[in-house]
Protein backbone atom coordinates (compact mmCIF):
# COMPACT_ATOMS: atom_id res chain seq x y z
CA UNK A 1 0.00 0.00 0.00
CA UNK A 2 1.29 3.30 -0.98
CA UNK A 3 0.83 6.21 1.81
CA UNK A 4 2.86 9.12 2.48
CA UNK A 5 5.28 7.12 4.63
CA UNK A 6 6.52 4.66 1.67
CA UNK A 7 10.40 4.92 1.63
CA UNK A 8 12.04 5.55 -1.81
CA UNK A 9 13.43 1.76 -1.69
CA UNK A 10 9.49 0.48 -1.99
CA UNK A 11 9.22 2.43 -5.02
CA UNK A 12 10.97 0.76 -7.89
CA UNK A 13 11.34 0.98 -11.57
CA UNK A 14 7.67 1.78 -13.35
CA UNK A 15 5.49 -1.25 -14.32
CA UNK A 16 6.21 -1.25 -18.29
CA UNK A 17 3.00 1.05 -19.87
CA UNK A 18 0.59 -1.30 -22.49
CA UNK A 19 -0.07 -0.09 -25.83
CA UNK A 20 -2.15 3.03 -26.16
CA UNK A 21 -4.27 4.82 -29.01
CA UNK A 22 -2.75 8.19 -28.23
CA UNK A 23 -3.12 10.97 -30.33
CA UNK A 24 -0.18 12.95 -32.26
CA UNK A 25 0.91 16.37 -30.70
CA UNK A 26 -0.04 18.64 -33.77
CA UNK A 27 -1.33 21.89 -34.49
CA UNK A 28 -4.45 20.89 -35.27
CA UNK A 29 -4.65 18.15 -32.57
CA UNK A 30 -4.04 21.47 -30.09
CA UNK A 31 -6.67 23.32 -31.54
CA UNK A 32 -8.92 20.69 -30.67
CA UNK A 33 -8.08 19.65 -27.26
CA UNK A 34 -8.49 23.41 -25.87
CA UNK A 35 -11.99 23.40 -27.20
CA UNK A 36 -12.47 20.62 -24.73
CA UNK A 37 -10.72 21.01 -21.70
CA UNK A 38 -12.40 22.72 -18.34
CA UNK A 39 -11.54 24.37 -16.04
CA UNK A 40 -10.52 21.95 -13.64
CA UNK A 41 -8.63 20.26 -16.46
CA UNK A 42 -6.65 23.07 -16.93
CA UNK A 43 -6.29 23.68 -13.20
CA UNK A 44 -4.93 19.57 -13.10
CA UNK A 45 -2.47 20.38 -15.91
CA UNK A 46 -0.95 23.77 -14.52
CA UNK A 47 -0.87 21.61 -10.97
CA UNK A 48 1.30 19.02 -12.74
CA UNK A 49 3.94 21.86 -13.90
CA UNK A 50 4.11 23.08 -10.69
CA UNK A 51 4.30 20.12 -8.60
CA UNK A 52 6.37 17.67 -11.08
CA UNK A 53 3.45 14.87 -10.22
CA UNK A 54 0.45 13.84 -8.65
CA UNK A 55 -1.25 10.13 -7.73
CA UNK A 56 -4.71 9.63 -9.01
CA UNK A 57 -5.34 9.21 -5.54
CA UNK A 58 -4.15 12.49 -5.03
CA UNK A 59 -6.39 14.49 -7.96
CA UNK A 60 -9.51 12.43 -6.66
CA UNK A 61 -9.13 14.04 -3.57
CA UNK A 62 -8.73 17.39 -5.45
CA UNK A 63 -11.20 17.84 -7.94
CA UNK A 64 -13.78 14.65 -8.34
CA UNK A 65 -16.46 13.25 -6.54
CA UNK A 66 -15.30 9.56 -6.81
CA UNK A 67 -12.11 7.44 -8.33
CA UNK A 68 -14.74 5.90 -11.13
CA UNK A 69 -15.31 9.66 -12.62
CA UNK A 70 -11.39 10.72 -11.84
CA UNK A 71 -10.15 7.88 -13.87
CA UNK A 72 -12.57 8.34 -16.46
CA UNK A 73 -11.63 11.72 -17.25
CA UNK A 74 -7.53 11.28 -16.56
CA UNK A 75 -7.78 8.50 -19.16
CA UNK A 76 -9.31 10.88 -21.59
CA UNK A 77 -6.29 13.30 -20.91
CA UNK A 78 -3.86 11.18 -21.65
CA UNK A 79 -4.95 9.98 -24.98
CA UNK A 80 -4.98 13.82 -25.51
CA UNK A 81 -1.73 13.87 -24.52
CA UNK A 82 -2.21 16.76 -21.83
CA UNK A 83 -0.80 14.64 -19.25
CA UNK A 84 1.12 11.10 -19.25
CA UNK A 85 1.44 8.58 -16.04
CA UNK A 86 3.25 5.46 -14.84
CA UNK A 87 2.92 2.71 -12.33
CA UNK A 88 6.01 2.38 -9.99
CA UNK A 89 6.45 -1.38 -8.36
CA UNK A 90 6.34 -1.02 -4.95
CA UNK A 91 6.89 -3.49 -2.15
CA UNK A 92 3.35 -4.68 -1.02
CA UNK A 93 0.06 -4.29 -2.67
CA UNK A 94 -0.59 -1.87 -5.85
CA UNK A 95 0.77 1.63 -6.41
CA UNK A 96 -2.15 4.22 -8.10
CA UNK A 97 -0.89 5.64 -11.12
CA UNK A 98 1.53 8.44 -11.02
CA UNK A 99 0.35 11.58 -13.52
CA UNK A 100 2.90 14.19 -15.12
CA UNK A 101 2.85 17.09 -17.88
CA UNK A 102 3.14 16.10 -21.33
CA UNK A 103 3.26 18.03 -24.47
CA UNK A 104 -0.30 19.24 -25.60
CA UNK A 105 -0.37 20.10 -21.78
CA UNK A 106 2.66 22.11 -21.79
CA UNK A 107 1.69 23.94 -24.83
CA UNK A 108 -1.73 24.67 -24.48
CA UNK A 109 -0.58 26.53 -20.83
CA UNK A 110 2.13 27.96 -22.50
CA UNK A 111 -0.51 29.59 -25.24
CA UNK A 112 -2.39 30.44 -22.42
CA UNK A 113 0.04 32.51 -20.41
CA UNK A 114 0.93 34.18 -24.12
CA UNK A 115 4.40 32.02 -24.20
CA UNK A 116 5.61 30.42 -27.34
CA UNK A 117 6.37 26.87 -26.42
CA UNK A 118 9.52 26.62 -28.00
CA UNK A 119 10.71 29.54 -25.17
CA UNK A 120 9.30 27.24 -22.59
CA UNK A 121 11.85 24.23 -22.84
CA UNK A 122 9.70 21.63 -21.74
CA UNK A 123 11.02 18.27 -22.44
CA UNK A 124 8.65 15.21 -21.94
CA UNK A 125 11.27 12.63 -21.32
CA UNK A 126 12.44 14.75 -18.92
CA UNK A 127 8.44 14.93 -17.41
CA UNK A 128 8.00 11.55 -17.28
CA UNK A 129 11.67 11.38 -15.90
CA UNK A 130 10.48 11.89 -12.03
CA UNK A 131 9.35 7.91 -12.54
CA UNK A 132 13.20 7.29 -11.82
CA UNK A 133 13.93 9.38 -9.36
CA UNK A 134 15.71 8.77 -6.26
CA UNK A 135 13.30 11.90 -4.97
CA UNK A 136 9.71 10.79 -5.71
CA UNK A 137 8.90 9.36 -2.36
CA UNK A 138 9.89 12.76 -1.13
CA UNK A 139 7.69 14.59 -3.43
CA UNK A 140 4.74 12.07 -3.19
CA UNK A 141 4.75 12.55 0.99
CA UNK A 142 5.28 16.33 0.59
CA UNK A 143 2.82 16.57 -2.37
CA UNK A 144 0.36 14.56 -0.31
CA UNK A 145 0.21 17.16 2.75
CA UNK A 146 -0.92 19.81 0.61
CA UNK A 147 -3.77 17.69 -1.30
CA UNK A 148 -4.85 16.43 2.01
CA UNK A 149 -5.73 20.08 2.93
CA UNK A 150 -7.33 20.74 0.12
CA UNK A 151 -9.75 17.94 0.28
CA UNK A 152 -10.26 18.91 3.89
CA UNK A 153 -11.07 22.47 2.71
CA UNK A 154 -13.73 21.14 0.01
CA UNK A 155 -15.80 20.06 2.34
CA UNK A 156 -15.45 22.77 4.47
CA UNK A 157 -17.13 26.34 3.46
CA UNK A 158 -15.06 28.12 6.40
CA UNK A 159 -11.01 26.86 5.32
CA UNK A 160 -8.79 26.99 2.58
CA UNK A 161 -5.46 26.52 0.96
CA UNK A 162 -4.51 30.25 0.01
CA UNK A 163 -0.92 29.30 -1.05
CA UNK A 164 1.02 26.15 -1.98
CA UNK A 165 5.01 26.75 -3.37
CA UNK A 166 6.35 23.95 -4.93
CA UNK A 167 10.19 23.33 -3.98
CA UNK A 168 11.84 24.73 -6.87
CA UNK A 169 8.93 27.91 -6.84
CA UNK A 170 11.08 28.82 -3.08
CA UNK A 171 14.34 27.78 -4.63
CA UNK A 172 13.88 30.43 -7.07
CA UNK A 173 12.66 33.38 -5.04
CA UNK A 174 15.21 33.20 -2.17
CA UNK A 175 17.17 30.06 -2.77
CA UNK A 176 20.23 31.82 -1.95
CA UNK A 177 19.09 31.92 2.22
CA UNK A 178 17.54 28.70 2.08
CA UNK A 179 15.37 26.20 0.24
CA UNK A 180 12.63 24.77 2.01
CA UNK A 181 10.73 21.73 0.59
CA UNK A 182 7.10 23.82 0.36
CA UNK A 183 5.76 26.89 0.97
CA UNK A 184 2.11 27.17 2.47
CA UNK A 185 -1.11 29.35 3.83
CA UNK A 186 -3.90 27.18 5.50
CA UNK A 187 -6.94 29.92 6.34
CA UNK A 188 -9.23 28.42 8.67
CA UNK A 189 -12.77 30.40 10.05
CA UNK A 190 -11.10 33.73 10.99
CA UNK A 191 -7.37 33.25 11.59
CA UNK A 192 -4.95 32.22 8.42
CA UNK A 193 -1.05 30.80 9.16
CA UNK A 194 1.94 30.83 6.63
CA UNK A 195 4.52 28.51 6.88
CA UNK A 196 7.33 26.87 5.69
CA UNK A 197 7.49 22.52 5.19
CA UNK A 198 10.11 20.07 5.12
CA UNK A 199 9.62 16.62 4.86
CA UNK A 200 11.92 14.18 6.48
CA UNK A 201 12.34 10.66 4.38
CA UNK A 202 14.70 9.12 7.03
CA UNK A 203 17.48 8.94 4.39
CA UNK A 204 19.74 11.37 5.80
CA UNK A 205 21.35 12.23 9.13
CA UNK A 206 19.36 14.85 10.78
CA UNK A 207 22.49 17.37 11.66
CA UNK A 208 21.65 18.00 7.54
CA UNK A 209 18.37 19.13 8.20
CA UNK A 210 19.03 21.22 11.40
CA UNK A 211 22.04 22.91 9.45
CA UNK A 212 19.44 24.47 7.51
CA UNK A 213 18.17 26.40 10.19
CA UNK A 214 20.51 29.33 9.65
CA UNK A 215 19.19 29.77 6.69
CA UNK A 216 15.77 30.01 7.41
CA UNK A 217 17.23 32.91 10.75
CA UNK A 218 18.64 34.46 7.87
CA UNK A 219 15.33 34.74 6.01
CA UNK A 220 14.33 36.14 8.91
CA UNK A 221 16.36 38.57 9.22
CA UNK A 222 16.71 40.00 5.65
CA UNK A 223 12.78 40.07 5.30
CA UNK A 224 11.41 41.01 9.05
CA UNK A 225 9.15 38.48 8.78
CA UNK A 226 8.70 35.61 10.78
CA UNK A 227 7.37 32.55 9.39
CA UNK A 228 6.81 29.29 11.09
CA UNK A 229 8.65 26.03 10.10
CA UNK A 230 6.52 22.49 9.83
CA UNK A 231 8.50 19.64 10.17
CA UNK A 232 7.15 15.85 9.30
CA UNK A 233 9.25 13.08 10.26
CA UNK A 234 8.74 9.25 9.57
CA UNK A 235 8.54 8.00 12.58
CA UNK A 236 7.90 9.07 15.85
CA UNK A 237 11.24 8.30 17.33
CA UNK A 238 13.18 10.04 14.99
CA UNK A 239 10.56 13.02 15.82
CA UNK A 240 11.81 13.22 18.99
CA UNK A 241 15.45 12.68 18.18
CA UNK A 242 15.03 15.37 15.90
CA UNK A 243 13.45 17.21 18.26
CA UNK A 244 16.40 17.44 21.03
CA UNK A 245 18.67 18.53 18.19
CA UNK A 246 16.24 21.40 17.05
CA UNK A 247 16.14 22.34 20.79
CA UNK A 248 19.72 22.33 21.49
CA UNK A 249 20.46 24.47 18.30
CA UNK A 250 17.58 27.69 18.95
CA UNK A 251 18.76 27.44 22.43
CA UNK A 252 22.21 28.95 21.08
CA UNK A 253 20.90 31.30 18.63
CA UNK A 254 20.84 34.46 19.90
CA UNK A 255 16.78 35.28 18.60
CA UNK A 256 15.28 31.94 18.88
CA UNK A 257 11.69 33.58 18.62
CA UNK A 258 12.41 34.30 14.98
CA UNK A 259 12.00 30.63 13.95
CA UNK A 260 8.77 29.11 15.74
CA UNK A 261 8.92 25.13 14.95
CA UNK A 262 6.25 22.56 14.95
CA UNK A 263 7.16 18.43 14.27
CA UNK A 264 4.57 15.70 13.47
CA UNK A 265 5.29 12.34 11.52
CA UNK A 266 4.09 11.13 8.46
CA UNK A 267 2.61 8.16 10.53
CA UNK A 268 0.28 10.27 12.37
CA UNK A 269 -0.36 12.17 8.78
CA UNK A 270 -1.33 9.15 7.39
CA UNK A 271 -3.96 8.30 9.87
CA UNK A 272 -5.65 11.54 10.22
CA UNK A 273 -6.08 12.50 6.44
CA UNK A 274 -5.18 15.65 6.77
CA UNK A 275 -2.66 18.07 8.17
CA UNK A 276 -5.24 20.48 9.61
CA UNK A 277 -5.71 18.13 12.48
CA UNK A 278 -4.54 17.40 15.89
CA UNK A 279 -0.88 16.73 14.77
CA UNK A 280 1.48 19.21 15.49
CA UNK A 281 3.78 19.51 18.25
CA UNK A 282 5.58 23.21 18.57
CA UNK A 283 9.41 23.92 20.44
CA UNK A 284 9.36 23.87 22.96
CA UNK A 285 6.09 23.19 24.36
CA UNK A 286 5.89 19.51 24.23
CA UNK A 287 4.12 19.32 27.65
CA UNK A 288 0.78 21.14 25.98
CA UNK A 289 0.77 18.62 23.39
CA UNK A 290 -0.15 18.04 20.18
CA UNK A 291 -2.71 20.83 18.87
CA UNK A 292 -4.69 21.22 14.95
CA UNK A 293 -2.37 23.51 12.86
CA UNK A 294 -4.83 26.55 12.84
CA UNK A 295 -4.42 26.70 16.65
CA UNK A 296 -0.47 25.94 16.55
CA UNK A 297 -0.02 30.47 16.92
CA UNK A 298 -1.28 29.82 20.44
CA UNK A 299 1.86 28.48 21.22
CA UNK A 300 4.41 31.99 19.67
CA UNK A 301 2.04 34.37 20.88
CA UNK A 302 4.61 36.91 19.10
CA UNK A 303 3.57 35.73 16.18
CA UNK A 304 1.17 37.69 13.53
CA UNK A 305 -2.04 37.17 11.46
CA UNK A 306 0.11 37.04 7.81
CA UNK A 307 -0.38 40.16 5.34
CA UNK A 308 0.39 40.49 1.47
CA UNK A 309 3.56 41.36 2.83
CA UNK A 310 5.14 37.53 3.52
CA UNK A 311 8.52 36.30 2.70
CA UNK A 312 7.79 35.18 -0.48
CA UNK A 313 6.92 38.33 -1.85
CA UNK A 314 9.45 40.35 0.45
CA UNK A 315 12.59 39.14 -1.40
CA UNK A 316 12.82 37.48 -4.34
CA UNK A 317 16.24 35.87 -6.22
CA UNK A 318 14.44 34.60 -9.54
CA UNK A 319 16.63 36.58 -12.23
CA UNK A 320 16.08 33.48 -14.57
CA UNK A 321 15.01 34.95 -18.16
CA UNK A 322 13.17 31.78 -18.86
CA UNK A 323 9.52 31.88 -19.63
CA UNK A 324 7.57 30.36 -16.46
CA UNK A 325 4.06 29.44 -16.46
CA UNK A 326 2.08 31.10 -14.27
CA UNK A 327 1.33 28.85 -11.13
CA UNK A 328 -2.29 27.00 -10.18
CA UNK A 329 -4.67 28.99 -7.86
CA UNK A 330 -4.21 26.75 -4.73
CA UNK A 331 -7.83 25.83 -4.79
CA UNK A 332 -10.25 24.34 -7.21
CA UNK A 333 -11.47 26.59 -9.79
CA UNK A 334 -14.87 25.65 -8.54
CA UNK A 335 -17.12 25.55 -5.65
CA UNK A 336 -14.94 23.83 -2.45
CA UNK A 337 -17.77 22.01 -1.18
CA UNK A 338 -19.01 20.65 -4.13
CA UNK A 339 -18.95 17.29 -4.10
CA UNK A 340 -20.90 16.47 -7.01
CA UNK A 341 -18.92 17.90 -9.46
CA UNK A 342 -19.91 15.45 -12.74
CA UNK A 343 -16.98 14.65 -14.98
CA UNK A 344 -17.47 16.30 -19.29
CA UNK A 345 -17.66 15.05 -22.44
Amino acid sequence: MLNPNTPQRDLRAPIPARASTRLAASAEHLATVAAHLTSRDRWIARLLAEHRTLTSTQITQLAFPSRRAANHRLQRLFRWRVVDRFQPYIGRGRAPMFYVLDTTGAHLLAHEDGIDPRELRFRAERSIGIAYSARLAHLHGLNSLFTGLIADARTHTDRAVTAWWSETRCARHFGDLVRPDGYGRWRETDHELEFFIEWDTGSYQLSRFVAKLPGYFDLATTTRIITPLLAVFTTGRREAHARRQLAQHLRTHSRPHDLPIATTTAEQLNRAGTASAELWLPLPHRDAGRCRLIDSHTAWPHLGEPTTGTATSAVSTDTSTVPRLSPPAPMPPFAHHDLTWKPSG
